[in-house]
């Protein structure tokens, strides 16, 4: 689904995974394939299309906040991409920026903190 050319497709994966590593336990996941995504997002985000890019940086977050073990990782993939540029038409609605928001739930003492179900 993530390598899908149609962005609503790309999109949807992306947030799938999203919610995966924030529901799942740790030991169900494929801790090396999340690393892998982690980095492929860190290289391709930017060229992705609008909506593709925002659910990209929503990943990093819940990869970040949901899964202590690659905190630091995301961290280091949120800085090295920087700001997110969102087209979020005429809102107040901005893009979080991903390593400020992993720290502020590590400052909250609430890393790899799951949730119970997971919402569209």
């Amino acid at each position: 689904m993530i390598d899908s050319k149609n962005q609503d497709i790309a999109t949807a994966g992306w947030n799938t995974l999203a919610g995966l590593v924030s529901s799942k336990d740790d030991k169900d996941l494929d801790l090396n394939q999340i690393k892998n995504l982690l980095d492929r997002a860190t290289t391709t985000l930017h060229d992705q299309p609008d909506h593709a890019r925002y659910a990209m940086n929503s990943f990093i977050i819940a990869v970040g906040s949901s899964i202590k073990s690659l905190t630091t990782h995301a961290i280091a993939a949120a800085k090295k991409i920087g700001p997110v540029q969102v087209n979020m038409g005429n809102t107040a609605c901005k893009v979080p920026d991903a390593a400020q928001y992993i720290n502020k739930v590590k400052a909250k003492g609430a890393l790899g903190k799951k949730r119970k179900s997971v919402k569209c």
